[in-house]
C-alpha cells in the first residue's frame, strides 16, 4: 500500500549538535532521504548482509547507517552507550561487519588495554567523521583493524559530501593534514572567500555544497534559512580548500576561529599538529576570552600513560612547528576530554570549567574533566 506522505513532506526535524551556538532544528524530507537509503544499501556488495553496531545516539549517524544496515537486509545490534571495553567485545561477539565513531571515540579504542586481544576480524567497516580528524591516528587504527576506515564528511543540512574509501587514506595535504575525501555521486563542491566568488585550488575559503540531499530548510527560521540556503547551495560554516584532484581538506569551523595578536588560529589545526607528538594521547584547542574581550587560545592535553608534558614543552614544540601566534597561551592536563552526547569535543565545558588560569600548568592531573556520559 503506497504511503500517504510525498516526496517533499518532512520525515523529521532533526537538530544539530549546538558545539558552535544554540541547536537548530532542520527539517528533512522524505524524497531526498529515501533516495539516499536506496543508493546506499544499494552499493554493499551483493548479498552482503550488514552487522552494525550502533554505540552512539541514534538521533545521529548512527540512526541513518541503522536505517541503511536494515534496508539492506541486515541486522543492528544496539548498545546503551559509548563504552571502548563493550565496544571491543561486541566486536567479536557479535561478528559485526560495520561501526559508526566519531575520532575521539576512535582513539579511545586504540588506546585501550583490550585492543590487542579484541577480536575484529568480522569488521569490514569502520565509518568516522563528524570532527577533525588526525591523520596520524587514522595510521594507527588501519595498523590496528586492516584497510576497514572509510571517512565520511557531511551535515545535517546537507547530508554526506565526501567519502575517503581505505585505499586513499595516504593521501594527504599541506602540513600531512588528513583527506576528508572527494565528492559522493551528485554532489557538488566549491571553495568560496569573502565575497562570494570561487577559490582556485589550494585557496581556504567557506565551504558550499549542493547537494541531492539538501535540507528543505531550518524550522521556524526563515532569515537562518536565507542565510545558509542560497539558490540550491549550502553554506558549511566551515574552512576548507580543495586540491587539483578534487579532494578536499578541512581546516575549521568559521566559528571556531580564534582571533589573535597577528592573525587568526583554527584550533583544528592546532590539534592535528599536537597529535603528532609522542606524548599526547588526545587534545582539544579551544578560544577563551580575557577580560578586554581579547581573546587567548588554550589547549586541554591528555599524556600517553606514563608520559609527562607541560606548558613549555607543548609552546616550544607548536612554535618551532607553527610559528609563535599558534603557541597556546596556556596549556591544561587532564585524563580526558568531555565529549557531547553525541561523541564531538564539548568546548563549551572546557571554556567554562578551565577559562580561566587558576593554575600555572592549568588543570593538574586528578583534577580533570571527565567524557560526559553518552
Amino acid at each position: 500500500m503506497a504511503g500517504a506522505a510525498h516526496a517533499e513532506d518532512d520525515w523529521c526535524v532533526r537538530h544539530t549538535g549546538g558545539t558552535t551556538g544554540i541547536p537548530k532544528g532542520i527539517r528533512m524530507a522524505h524524497g531526498p532521504y529515501r533516495q539516499m537509503l536506496v543508493q546506499r544499501a544499494g552499493s554493499l556488495p551483493p548479498g552482503a548482509r550488514p552487522r552494525f553496531l550502533a554505540c552512539t545516539p541514534l538521533a545521529h549517524m548512527a540512526g541513518i547507517l541503522a536505517d541503511i544496515a536494515l534496508l539492506a537486509g541486515g541486522t543492528v545490534v544496539l548498545r546503551p552507550g559509548f563504552d571502548p571495553h563493550d565496544v571491543l567485545a561486541t566486536l567479536g561477539r557479535e561478528h559485526i561487519t560495520d561501526i559508526w565513531l566519531l575520532p575521539p571515540l576512535l582513539y579511545e579504542l586504540l588506546d585501550h588495554p583490550d585492543l590487542p586481544t579484541a577480536d575484529a576480524s568480522s569488521l569490514r567497516r569502520i565509518i568516522y567523521g563528524g570532527t577533525a580528524v588526525s591523520a596520524q591516528r587514522l595510521r594507527q587504527a588501519a595498523e590496528a583493524f586492516g584497510p576497514v576506515l572509510h571517512g565520511s564528511y557531511g551535515q545535517t543540512e546537507a547530508g554526506c559530501i565526501t567519502e575517503v574509501l581505505p585505499h586513499e587514506h595516504a593521501i594527504t595535504g599541506q602540513g600531512g593534514r588528513a583527506t576528508a575525501g572527494r565528492a559522493v555521486p551528485g554532489v557538488d563542491i566549491e571553495t568560496r572567500g569573502a565575497d562570494g566568488a570561487a577559490l582556485a585550488a589550494g585557496e581556504s575559503g567557506e565551504i558550499h555544497v549542493r547537494t541531492p540531499m539538501v535540507m528543505s530548510g531550518y524550522w521556524r527560521r526563515p532569515e537562518l534559512t536565507a542565510e545558509v540556503l542560497r539558490d540550491g547551495w549550502v553554506r558549511t560554516g566551515d574552512v576548507g580548500y580543495l586540491d587539483t584532484e578534487g579532494y578536499l581538506y578541512l581546516v575549521d569551523r568559521l566559528k571556531d576561529m580564534v582571533i589573535v595578536a597577528g592573525g587568526h588560529v583554527y584550533p583544528a589545526e592546532l590539534e592535528q599538529l599536537l597529535l603528532t607528538h609522542p606524548a599526547v594521547a588526545q587534545c582539544a584547542a579551544f578560544g577563551v576570552l580575557r577580560p578586554d574581550e581579547t581573546e587567548e587560545v588554550h589547549v586541554a592535553v591528555v599524556p600517553v600513560a606514563g608520559q609527562r608534558v607541560g606548558r613549555e614543552l607543548i609552546r616550544e614544540f607548536v612554535t618551532e612547528r607553527k610559528g609563535a601566534m599558534y603557541a597556546p597561551s596556556t596549556v591544561h592536563i587532564v585524563d580526558g576530554i568531555p565529549l557531547t552526547h553525541v561523541g564531538k569535543p564539548d568546548k563549551k565545558l572546557l571554556r567554562m570549567t578551565l577559562g580561566t588560569r587558576w593554575h600555572p600548568e592549568g588543570c593538574r592531573p586528578g583534577t580533570a574533566i571527565r567524557r560526559s556520559p553518552a
